[in-house]
């Protein structure tokens, strides 16, 4: 199995939050399991070595992935494909960089050579969901056909944080890939086109089950868990911890403790950035030259 990541850009956050994951995916996974990296900048993962395997893209092959409506998720699924056209005997867990493994990986092993199929979890019906976007996508595409599958009351988005796609279907990435852009060119809102594509794509080969149970997506309390991993790796770095002892230093820490989701109040919200626009800091002072 390869355990994916896609990491670019220049936010050193979603680097950081990339090497935690990394670390625990070393502690939970079989040791013929391959973690792959594909990134513009390789240099940012010399730490690990040999212990994982990058695959460097530039901007040139990014544009390309973004395709002819220029859409910056469809990097994903390209990605995903090029890793399948590489290693076609081996099934691939693709994580986002806001991920911990928690658990062995051994269950998502076995189900994905057995031709079963992964996403985070199930979000719920399209026709159900509640947020403005999810409404208008429901909105924009009931009824109607993207990959010759009918958007109906019944089909799911699931949460796109983790994907899991067995070696036995691989050519779900090409329907996925065509669900993506067919709804791109339908001018569907574009701010989860690739997750619900994603959801179609790989569904429609095996039932989608989730993997909640096995790896935390922390996208709802992204600062909480940066300023965790910001502390852990300057730790980490400046008592000059080797490879291994990272991953065991990872065996301490109690991550169930910290939530992976937290409602924020719109009031509260509404008052910091009130607050921002009115009481930013004044008269800087500088070092001289």
């Amino acid at each position: 199995m390869n355990i994916v990541y896609l990491v670019f850009g220049t936010k050193i956050e979603n680097y950081q939050q990339a090497y935690f994951s990394i670390f625990t995916a070393q502690l939970h996974k079989n040791d013929d399991d391959k973690i792959i990296v594909i990134t513009d900048d390789s240099s940012l993962f010399g730490f690990f070595e040999d212990k994982i395997e990058t695959i460097v893209i530039n901007q040139d092959t990014i544009r390309d992935w973004e395709g002819p409506h220029q859409f910056f998720w469809r990097v994903k699924i390209k990605a995903l494909q090029l890793v399948a056209q590489k290693y076609p005997q081996d099934s691939i867990l693709y994580l986002d960089s806001d991920t911990f493994f928690y658990k062995n990986t051994a269950v998502l092993r076995t189900a994905l050579q057995s031709g079963n199929q992964f996403m985070h979890l199930n979000e719920g019906k399209l026709s159900q969901l509640s947020s403005k976007t999810e409404k208008l996508m429901w909105k924009q595409m009931k009824g109607k056909s993207y990959g010759n599958i009918i958007i109906n009351e019944n089909v799911a988005m699931w949460n796109a944080g983790l994907i899991g796609v067995s070696q036995k279907h691989f050519e779900c990435l090409e329907l996925t890939l065509q669900i993506n852009d067919a709804m791109c060119a339908d001018g569907v809102t574009r701010r989860l086109i690739e997750q619900f594509a994603f959801s179609l794509g790989l569904n429609q080969y095996s039932e989608l089950q989730p993997a909640d149970h096995i790896v935390g997506h922390y996208w709802g309390n992204k600062k909480q868990w940066n300023d965790t991993i910001s502390l852990f790796l300057r730790e980490c770095f400046m008592k000059k911890y080797h490879f291994d002892a990272v991953v065991e230093r990872i065996k301490d820490m109690e991550l169930s403790k910290i939530p992976i989701r937290i409602k924020e109040s719109s009031t509260q919200r509404k008052l910091k950035n009130l607050i921002d626009k009115f009481y930013t800091n004044q008269r800087p002072v500088y070092v001289k030259k």
